[in-house]
């Protein structure tokens, strides 16, 4: 017997939009569900406001999903390499980096924020949708459209990330088990003897469901402002609610999204072209996004590349969230990287002083109020660093990147089409694209980095891994990455060679107690 739990928290959170200061910065005003918040289009800005307002929930995309539990799954951060004697935060990443999270209540409990969090705002998803249908304000077409096509848009990218973390690697799925449920209307069923049979899905069916509602949001998104709008995007948050659209989901998040379904199913090829709509959408002036000017980057403080961003979302919890998780004295208690992790794994190759590294993402890390040492640890001895990347309270310079949490990049659609030509032999184009990045960040083309089509596939695949390490700090796709590609080894946290893992615990996250217990 299984229980839809995450039905009960039957809540949807919902606010206004009333100035570029208080952009999607809104909670919910209370625990209704408001019907009449549909029937005016201030009303319907500020119900989907909300749903973005969850999403960055620290159970979700504010930190689980992003900076904390997933980035220390893929092994960024130091963790002790015995257990722990202590509660602190270290025996909750022994226990996650190990893939023992069932072992320890602190780790079992991320999971469980996850699913519990991550379907209540799924069944707000679709409490929306099902308003959207029936209200009667008085809204263009166009603009109604955009707003369902970001609900669906925002629907496919939580189940997605639902699927990847608790479902199996793609090439070990069955035809018939059923995994996972796929919320699409807003029943609520409690204890329902053998409802898994109705409501969950198979993974193929599963994937099936997330690339129907990817189709409805491109077809909805095709008025998106994005496309045609030269000023959709701005380094400035603008109290147009129809502005600012690489902080919401649109149309390119949308194609970015299926090459990122594509890419994990092993249709590389569908992949490589949604990417490439993505890309093509790229150059120093001209395009909807823009690469980043790398001698602009510590002045603006510009760790997240915001004009590359394809897809992120305003997190006003930004900077309480960086002092909770990194700015502490004590290394057992705060996300530390290891100083060797970053030399010798990271930016292996690029010398061992880390200030000095040329590539201008190594720009970001600051060594942390701890730096080990310490004679009652047995790890990171040569110090640890923290990322300046979301410590940012102004930016006069660039005032949009401020609480920003990236979600998708334009630089992964490159890797997407990396990847795919490589499947098609073809290192030549493959070679082309990754030093495309590599340019972008400032190292020469007479670099070691820089690949040929006389290099080995190993050789690229390792650089496309270091590229994750190097490209998507605190996003969260490292961990995605490993288990997309069923890596056996992952770079130890506390610095050295890579090292075996447990694979199938580290792939198999168990679906949390919450759900399966009686």
């Amino acid at each position: 017997m299984k229980r839809y739990l995450y039905f009960i928290y039957y809540t949807v959170a919902v606010g206004f939009l009333t100035s570029c200061s208080d952009f999607l910065d809104v909670a919910p005003k209370d625990k209704v569900l408001e019907e009449d918040q549909y029937s005016t289009e201030a009303g319907i800005h500020g119900a989907l406001n909300g749903l973005y307002r969850q999403f960055i929930s620290t159970s979700l995309y504010g930190a689980n999903l992003s900076q904390t539990a997933l980035d220390a799954m893929g092994h960024y951060y130091t963790y002790p390499p015995t257990q722990p004697s202590t509660s602190k935060l270290s025996s909750t990443l022994f226990f996650l980096c190990n893939g023992r999270s069932e072992e320890y209540g602190a780790a079992e409990n991320i999971f469980a924020d996850v699913w519990k969090k991550g379907y209540n705002t799924l069944l707000n998803v679709n409490y929306f949708l099902k308003s959207m249908e029936g209200s009667t304000a008085v809204i263009g077409s166009n603009n109604k459209d955009v707003l369902m096509g970001e609900a669906y848009g925002l629907r496919a990218y939580l189940h997605f990330d639902l699927f990847r973390l608790f479902g199996p690697c793609w090439e070990d799925r069955s035809n018939i088990t059923k995994i996972l449920p796929y919320s699409r209307s807003t029943d609520m069923i409690l204890n329902h003897v053998g409802y898994e049979e109705d409501v969950y899905s198979t993974a193929d069916e599963y994937l099936e469901y997330v690339l129907g509602d990817i189709r409805k949001a491109e077809q909805l998104l095709a008025a998106d402002p994005i496309l045609s709008d030269d000023t959709a995007i701005s380094k400035e948050l603008i109290s147009d609610f129809y502005k600012n659209r690489n902080r919401r989901m649109n149309y390119y998040a949308v194609k970015a999204l299926e090459a990122r379904v594509l890419q994990y199913m092993g249709d590389y090829k569908n992949a490589a072209i949604a990417a490439k709509i993505v890309t093509d959408q790229i150059s120093n002036e001209g395009k909807t996004f823009k690469w980043t000017d790398i001698t602009k980057v510590l002045a603006n403080k510009d760790y997240s590349f915001f004009n590359e961003v394809v897809f992120g979302i305003n997190n006003p919890d930004m900077l309480s969230n960086f002092n909770s998780f990194y700015n502490k004295t004590d290394i057992t208690d705060f996300y530390a990287v290891d100083r060797d992790n970053l030399v010798q794994n990271i930016y292996a190759g690029f010398g061992d002083n880390l200030k000095a590294i040329i590539d201008v993402r190594a720009r970001q890390w600051t060594e942390s109020n701890d730096q080990g040492g310490s004679s009652n640890i047995s790890y990171s001895q040569n110090g640890t660093y923290i990322s300046n990347k979301f410590n940012i309270t102004t930016n006069t310079n660039l005032p949009a990147l401020v609480d920003f949490q990236p979600l998708i990049r334009i630089t992964e659609m490159y890797y997407v089409r990396a990847e795919a030509a490589l499947k098609d032999g073809d290192k030549k184009t493959a070679a082309g694209l990754l030093n495309t990045i590599a340019s972008h960040r400032g190292i020469p083309d007479t670099s070691f980095y820089y690949l040929t089509e006389n290099d080995t596939d190993e050789q690229f695949y390792s650089h496309i891994l270091s590229e994750y390490y190097k490209e998507f700090y605190g996003e969260g796709q490292v961990y995605f990455y490993h288990k997309r590609m069923k890596s056996k080894q992952m770079f130890p946290g506390y610095g050295g060679a890579p090292a075996s893992i447990n694979t199938d615990a580290m792939y198999n996250i168990p679906i949390p107690n919450i759900e399966t217990d009686i």
